[in-house]
C-alpha cells in the first residue's frame, strides 16, 4: 500500500514522470513495527532542467495502529544545469499535520561536477545548500497537548556533501549543520522527523548538526560500503553515533542494495537497530 502511495505522489508532483529517468526506492523496518520509505524519480528534461520529487513516509514505533502513528513528506527538487560543471538548484518540502507535527521547508543551493578529473582528483564533485524549516509541535515527549499551544520553530540549515575517487575505492562526506533556531527548543518538545546523511531510518528530535562518511569499494556486481555519523540534538551535549553497512549488487538494469543501521552502538540502553533495502531502475 505504501509503495503504491509513493508512486502516486511522483507522479502528482512530476507531470513529466512518463520520460525516461530513474526510479529510486529505499526502505527500512525495525522493532515494535517501525518502518520508513524514501522513493524518488529523477527526470532529465534534456535541456538543462533536472526534476526530483520524492515522498518519505515513517511510522513511529510505539504506535499499535498504523495511520495513528505515521506520517508522511512530499518535496519536490528543481535544478538546472548552468555549464558541464555547474548547476543550481531549489527545492521545497511539505510535511502535513499527522501525529502532532507539521512542517514545510525550502532552500536553494548550487553544485559543482567537474568532467572525471580536476587538478589530479578523479570524479569530484561538491553540493552546498541552504534554507529553512518551519515546525509546529502540538504536544510534549509525554503525548499531552501543550498548554501554551503549538510550539513553533524555524530553524536556518546549511548542508554541504562532497565525494571523490581515491584508488579503487569512492569517498563521500556529507555535514548538516542549524545555524540557527528562532528560539530554544524547550526541554520536553521534540520533532518526528530528524535525518542523518546517508542513513536511511528517520529519528525523532531537533537535531544541531550531524557529520557523516561513507566508504565504498565500487566493483562491476558488488560493492560493499560503511558509513559513520556523529550527530547531537540541540537539548543534549552528549554526542549520538550511527553506523551502517551493506552491498551493494547490480542486477541486470536494477542496481539493489541491502544493509543494517544502528544507532547508538556503544550505547546499550539507546541502541537501536535497522534493516535497510533500496532499488534503482531506470523507466
Amino acid at each position: 500500500m505504501r509503495l503504491k502511495t509513493a508512486l502516486v505522489s511522483l507522479l502528482l508532483l512530476c507531470p513529466c514522470a512518463y520520460c525516461y529517468g530513474q526510479l529510486r526506492f529505499a526502505s527500512v523496518g525495525g522493532e515494535k513495527g517501525y518502518s520508513a520509505l524514501r522513493a524518488a524519480y529523477v527526470a532529465d528534461l534534456d535541456n538543462g532542467f533536472v526534476l526530483v520529487p520524492r515522498y518519505g513516509y515513517y511510522r513511529m514505533s510505539d504506535k499499535e495502529i498504523d495511520e495513528a502513528g505515521s506520517t508522511s513528506r512530499y518535496a519536490l527538487e528543481v535544478s538546472y544545469e548552468l555549464s558541464d560543471s555547474w548547476a543550481v538548484l531549489a527545492q521545497g518540502m511539505l510535511q502535513p499535520q499527522a501525529v502532532g507535527y507539521e512542517g514545510v521547508g525550502y532552500g536553494v543551493g548550487g553544485q559543482w561536477k567537474p568532467f572525471y578529473y580536476w587538478a589530479g582528483l578523479k570524479n569530484p564533485v561538491l553540493r552546498v545548500e541552504f534554507g529553512q524549516e518551519r515546525t509546529r509541535t502540538y504536544g510534549n515527549t509525554q503525548g499531552k497537548d501543550l498548554p501554551q499551544g503549538a510550539s513553533r520553530q524555524v530553524g536556518t540549515v546549511a548542508f554541504t556533501q562532497a565525494g571523490l575517487d581515491v584508488k579503487h575505492f569512492h569517498l563521500q562526506a556529507g555535514w548538516r549543520k542549524v545555524i540557527k533556531y528562532s528560539s530554544r527548543v524547550p526541554q520536553d518538545v521534540t520533532f518526528s522527523w530528524a535525518e542523518i546523511p546517508f542513513m536511511t531510518a528517520v529519528l525523532q528530535g531537533y537535531i544541531k548538526d550531524a557529520l557523516a562518511a561513507r566508504i565504498s569499494y565500487p566493483t562491476d556486481f558488488v560493492s560493499p560500503y560503511v558509513s559513520f555519523a556523529r550527530y547531537h540534538y540541540d537539548q543534549r551535549r552528549q554526542v549520538a553515533a550511527a553506523v551502517s553497512a551493506g552491498l551493494h549488487v547490480k542486477l541486470w538494469e536494477a542496481q539493489v542494495t541491502g544493509g543494517i543501521e544502528v544507532f547508538e552502538p556503544r550505547r546499550e540502553d539507546n541502541r537501536k537497530t535497522y534493516f535497510s533495502l533500496s532499488v534503482e531502475m531506470p523507466i
